[in-house]
């Protein structure tokens, strides 16, 4: 999966059309090779997450925040950062993704709570 142009990108297979995380060359589930890549829905619920209170250095005004599993609705598992207070994270929260820019580096997927699933 990657972010190009602020799109949330998965490999789907071309013969057996089931989506494929991490990516990779050959499809896990047929063997054919060349997966392709999709734009995701950006859509997905917490399957799981915790509570981070000690972020890494360059990130403390980020704390505390949630970090979880988000499985998306093609059904590939990514961890990500859900921008929402810790107290309203909870297993089974429908999610959409957004997109951040960290300082002068990467832009990187997170989600927010999708109040209109």
């Amino acid at each position: 999966m990657f972010c190009r142009g602020e799109r949330l990108m998965i490999q789907r297979c071309s013969v057996c059309h089931k989506a494929i995380f991490y990516p990779r060359s050959v499809c896990p589930h047929c063997l054919a090779t060349e997966p392709g890549w999709v734009e995701a829905s950006g859509r997905g619920t917490v399957f799981t997450f915790a509570v981070q209170h000690r972020a890494a250095r360059g990130f403390d005004d980020a704390s505390p925040f949630v970090l979880a599993i988000i499985e998306l609705e093609e059904g590939v598992p990514l961890m990500s950062r859900v921008m929402c207070p810790p107290s309203r994270a909870h297993i089974g929260m429908p999610v959409r993704v957004t997109f951040e820019t960290i300082g002068d580096g990467p832009v990187v997927p997170v989600f927010v709570p999708d109040d209109d699933p």
